[in-house]
């Protein structure tokens, strides 16, 4: 005789924008007497990418924390769920890139399940865990996200590299952080202006390093008393639409930049190389970067 059968409602938070256009409640079915661990395994969210972390509500308890990396694990009894309980609903909420076993270990230990204070509570564990990480792909790999002559540039200009790895490099530049990362297919730069600090995203990867030599390069002009950018002729660039605070662009060459000065700077940086701009830019007693 086949067992009788439990109805499940299992929900989940949006991750993303654009995640929460259909939505994410589904059923499903269970055999009576099935373990609520392996209920929750069965209904685990369809979002599964390591690091990122569940808390599964279990009929309004928080019951378990869930991720790919280490499965269910329970802050509650395992028990068998049966047609005699009224009410059987699953809600997994996302606690982001939380270390999974660091969330379960705290929930474990009475912590409320409140992700806002969890997640500044964890901010430095993962801030330093990052870092590690970063030390490590900058020791371990050969690989390098700018190129020898842009890091020439730069250093030239008066930069200090603190970190180069490769899908990140910092570097410190009048008593600044300028920090540069790939996000796909973007290259994104934050470094500091007169509102506070700000970034700028550009692709393709070439373009991105012209502009940065450029944004500093104006600086140090800025600095000597000359103008930001000397009179040359500029080449072809995209149309910039302003929307809001931010130009943009989309297509081969996209841009998203945040202030008129970095607007500039892609004008001039378009269609020249690292040493091109820099060689128009370094009008003073600075040795040539070569291609």
């Amino acid at each position: 005789m086949r067992p009788s059968q439990i109805t499940v409602g299992v929900d989940r938070d949006s991750v993303a924008m654009g995640d929460d256009a259909e939505s994410h409640r589904w059923q499903l079915r269970i055999d009576d007497g099935t373990l609520l661990s392996a209920m929750l395994a069965a209904a685990a969210p369809n979002v599964r990418s390591r690091g990122w972390s569940w808390i599964a509500i279990v009929n309004g308890e928080v019951s378990a924390v869930w991720s790919v990396d280490y499965g269910v694990r329970l802050l509650v009894d395992d028990r068998r769920l049966t047609t005699d309980d009224v009410v059987h609903d699953v809600y997994f909420r996302y606690f982001l890139q939380i270390d999974p076993e660091w969330l379960y270990q705290r929930l474990r230990a009475g912590a409320p399940a409140d992700r806002n204070a969890l997640v500044d509570e964890y901010a430095p564990i993962a801030e330093e865990k990052y870092e590690l990480e970063l030390r490590r792909r900058e020791r371990e790999l050969a690989d390098r996200l700018l190129s020898a002559e842009c890091i020439a540039a730069l250093e030239a200009l008066g930069a200090t590299v603190d970190l180069h790895a490769d899908q990140v490099c910092r570097f410190d530049f009048q008593r600044e952080r300028w920090t540069v990362e790939r996000s796909d297919s973007m290259t994104v730069v934050s470094y500091p202006e007169p509102r506070g600090r700000t970034r700028a995203s550009l692709r393709p990867a070439g373009l991105a390093e012209s502009w940065t030599v450029a944004a500093v390069a104006t600086r140090v002009r800025s600095a000597r008393g000359l103008s930001s950018l000397p009179d040359v002729e500029l080449h072809a660039s995209p149309e910039l639409r302003k929307m809001g605070s931010r130009w943009m662009s989309s297509g081969p060459i996209a841009v998203v930049l945040t202030d008129e000065g970095a607007v500039a700077c892609f004008r001039f940086a378009v269609g020249r190389t690292v040493p091109e701009v820099f060689g128009l830019l370094a009008q003073w007693d600075l040795p040539a970067v070569r291609e």
